[in-house]
């Protein structure tokens, strides 16, 4: 639809006319040319590469709309909208420029390439077998986070009123085994392909992922709840064609439940309960100037995580910090029995401080990192697109659901070095292929 000329120049339209407004209100509030023109640079390439994928693809949702809200989020970190913010450094810049171009050459380069797939040098699971494994995974699951509650002392879904809820849940010490009480947030996904292979009933993928549901609900972690809707919206895709108006239906009301979910998290204190949403952000991520409830989001978390990376890059190379590989390595380095606060030094670790994924490849390798890497993740992401579109098989539900969310966290930290995405990536390996 969108590929008829006259409604592509519609909405072109309609994007220029809405970057206009958002300049001549941006500049309204006192923000200068030299925030504003990359500001208005990164938008319209963030609108370009949409527009042209959606055409190219005829897919709503493809490696370059998801990454097209990063390069957004990157033009608007220039406005200095929170006291939080501050002015980037030139290394910073080159960084986030080289970074966007990397992943766009790596994605074309997919693009116009053979579609690959890692041979498996196991033999495939049979049904039987398939949801045996899944089901001792989900057993393991339940078992733990019974654990982990018992820790806690109390089910954090009955204690919403409390304010302490979500400070406690980051208190409470959790062990590796805690990977398998948040695989929940994808095992939905791998249940409906059981059903859909007549695996299992449908009212007993009603029943497990019901289970898998309130168990990510009681961690209040938006992340893996996002992974949980990204991997069942890819899952229901794969085998019935959702519509362009209702897929965004489906965003806007998931847009809606992350802003409830996050006044849930933050509530309980009277001051906090007496203030909007839009109000307590703005006082909690000091914001200035006067932002409706979307823009207080993309500052707090969105642009205050750029000027986070650009001190990290900052200090290592004051320090001539060069970690050589350790961040990329996560998955690995994770499993080993090695003091983890030695070999991540907390003043360099953009996992703990947000500070976007444009900071973990260039303390691996520097410019090497930062331009290899990058084209690297653009390369895997669209080559795992084309096979899921090209339906070349139900792994690349979960597996193309997991590049999604790593794409679209790219503004928070860098989740495709992350040991429980390679933990999930392998559960769908046996499990599925």
């Amino acid at each position: 639809m969108i590929g008829k000329p006259y409604i592509l120049t519609l909405i072109i339209g309609m994007l220029l006319c809405l970057d206009v407004f958002l300049m001549m209100r941006y500049y309204s509030w006192g923000c200068t040319l030299d925030q504003i023109i990359p500001f208005a640079l990164f938008v319209l390439l963030a609108e370009g590469i949409t527009l042209y994928s959606i055409v190219r693809f005829n897919q709503l949702i493809n490696p370059f709309t998801i990454y097209s809200v990063f390069i957004y989020i990157a033009g608007f970190s220039f406005l200095l909208i929170s006291d939080r913010q501050a002015e980037y450094d030139t290394h910073y810049l080159f960084i986030i420029s080289l970074s966007i171009i990397s992943f766009i050459a790596g994605g074309f380069v997919a693009m116009t390439t053979y579609t690959y797939s890692l041979r498996s040098y196991m033999r495939p699971l049979s049904k039987r077998m398939s949801l045996a494994f899944l089901l001792l995974v989900f057993v393991a699951g339940i078992g733990v986070f019974i654990m982990e509650i018992r820790q806690l002392g109390y089910l954090p879904i009955l204690n919403l009123g409390n304010a302490e809820v979500y400070q406690e849940l980051n208190e409470n010490e959790v062990t590796s085994l805690h990977n398998l009480v948040i695989v929940n947030s994808v095992l939905p996904a791998m249940f409906f392909i059981l059903f859909k292979r007549k695996s299992i009933r449908f009212w007993q993928f009603l029943l497990l992922s019901f289970v898998s549901g309130f168990i990510i609900l009681n961690f209040f972690s938006r992340q893996i709840i996002v992974l949980f809707f990204f991997s069942m919206l890819v899952a229901y895709s794969y085998y019935k064609t959702i519509p362009a108006f209702r897929l965004l239906s489906i965003g806007a009301v998931c847009i809606v439940l992350f802003i409830v979910l996050g006044k849930l998290r933050g509530s309980g204190t009277e001051e906090a309960n007496s203030m909007s949403v839009n109000d307590f952000l703005k006082d909690y991520g000091d914001i200035t100037k006067p932002t409706n409830i979307i823009e207080s989001y993309l500052s707090l978390y969105g642009a205050v995580n750029f000027t986070t990376g650009n001190t990290i890059v900052k200090e290592s190379l004051r320090d001539e910090y060069l970690s050589l590989g350790i961040y990329t390595a996560r998955p690995i380095i994770t499993l080993l029995p090695v003091n983890k606060e030695s070999i991540y030094p907390l003043q360099y670790s953009a996992y703990t401080k947000l500070g976007t994924y444009l900071v973990d490849p260039f303390l691996d390798f520097r410019w090497f990192g930062v331009i290899g890497l990058n084209f690297l993740y653009g390369l895997f992401s669209m080559n795992s697109f084309k096979n899921y579109i090209k339906r070349n098989g139900e792994y690349y539900i979960v597996e193309w659901s997991l590049f999604i969310f790593c794409i679209f966290m790219c503004a928070f930290t860098n989740f495709f070095h992350m040991f429980f995405v390679a933990f999930f990536f392998i559960v769908n390996r046996i499990a599925i292929k």
